[in-house]
């Protein structure tokens, strides 16, 4: 293996270490989280890194770098005692609803401070608890996703070089593609490669959306981004009966849009891909026929006696492999036979074969068999001798 080889695939398992550990726990938690943001909000960041001594900043709160807009909103305890009656009788009634009769009440200013700042300490509270659970599930996802990284290294390995060696595959079909086109000045063929690779870019993405739909919730924000596909289902329970249709049994049923549409691209790519091919082939024949337009006749016979050549001594190559293939063949079964007979008769075959050929032609020795199959054969030919008579 070369090193260039070996310094590639260490990067490859270092970049899938990365990714289980960064980014698909922030993802998950995300899935996890009971408050889902909006669209425009959403971005894929990877987890902060933070030391032993700082973990409390992204737990308990107080730091600038806080990006709640509840957080921001919130009055500390300094700006709480700076405002005046009238403003913190708005804050109570706008902020946390207290009613005309309850500001009535509070005739000193501690009461208002001291009832303002008990609810900006709730809601930092609130902040803070929504911060240690989301962190928990944050570390408990972390913690699950470097186990199965770990545990299922070799799997996750052979999954990226399968993946690596099918992407290397479809590249280079393509770019052989590419280069017919360009070498047969086809452009109908190029058309036909566009398209081909369009269908399989949208059959990527349907296989990525049918995946993720057995993840991703409802009301999750990333099913924008997600393959289009209509509702087609069918519900069996509506095949079984008036009972069972109208129970609850009738409501469940299953989507076959996304086999429709897959059927559908596979039946339109493999037209696509005859039409390109066919497209290819005139085009080479038109620039094989355009490139022999300028030859000789006596050029024309030394091609073809040439081509018969080539033919001739490819076919006795072919023949000459196939006889070593056949004595090859017919020798490993001799031996097996010969084994098989050493194995059956402990040696006595061999034992029979260095005997001299005078001794096994011995005409002495009686043989049965061979005189009745001499004279049936005789009575045979006699009848026959009959029957030619009585023509």
């Amino acid at each position: 293996m070369s090193p260039r080889l070996t310094s590639s695939r260490r990067f490859d398992r270092y970049f899938l270490g990365l990714f289980f550990v960064l980014v698909v726990p922030q993802f998950l938690v995300d899935l996890i989280s009971t408050s889902t943001t909006s669209v425009t909000e959403f971005q894929l960041f990877v987890v902060p890194v933070a030391s032993a001594w700082e973990w409390t900043d992204y737990v308990v709160g107080g730091t600038k770098d806080e990006d709640s807009a509840s957080q921001r909103n919130t009055l500390s305890d300094a700006e709480i005692s700076d405002l005046r009656v009238r403003d913190l009788k708005r804050n109570l009634a706008r902020s946390h609803g207290y009613s005309a009769d309850e500001l009535a009440r509070m005739l000193d200013k501690k009461d208002l401070i001291a009832a303002l700042s008990k609810e900006e300490t709730k809601l930092r509270t609130k902040f803070r608890n929504k911060q240690r659970r989301k962190l928990f599930w944050k570390a408990l996802v972390v913690a699950i996703m470097c186990v199965v990284a770990i545990a299922g290294w070799p799997l996750w390995v052979q999954l990226s070089e399968v993946t690596a060696v099918n992407w290397q595959v479809y590249y280079d079909r393509k770019r052989h593609e590419i280069s017919q086109c360009s070498e047969f000045r086809s452009g109908k063929g190029a058309i036909g490669v566009v398209l081909l690779s369009l269908l399989d870019g949208l059959r990527f993405w349907l296989s990525v959306t049918v995946l993720l739909s057995w993840i991703l919730p409802s009301n999750s924000p990333y099913r924008i981004y997600m393959f289009p596909i209509p509702s087609l289902p069918i519900r069996p329970g509506q095949f079984m009966g008036e009972k069972v249709a109208n129970g609850p049994l009738g409501r469940y049923g299953m989507n076959i849009a996304p086999m429709a549409i897959t059927w559908s691209m596979g039946f339109v790519r493999g037209k696509i891909e005859h039409w390109t091919g066919k497209a290819l082939s005139a085009a080479a024949r038109l620039r094989r026929k355009e490139s022999r337009s300028g030859e000789t006749e006596e050029e024309r016979k030394a091609r073809k006696a040439a081509k018969k050549a080539a033919k001739r001594a490819a076919r006795e190559d072919q023949e000459r492999r196939q006889q070593a293939a056949w004595v090859k063949e017919t020798e490993r079964r001799k031996e097996m036979a010969q084994k098989a007979s050493e194995e059956l008769f402990g040696g006595v075959g061999n034992d029979k074969q260095d005997e001299p050929e005078k001794e096994n032609d011995d005409s002495t020795i009686p043989n049965n068999d061979y005189d009745d199959a001499k004279r049936e054969f005789e009575a045979d030919m006699n009848d026959l001798d009959d029957m030619n008579d009585l023509d």
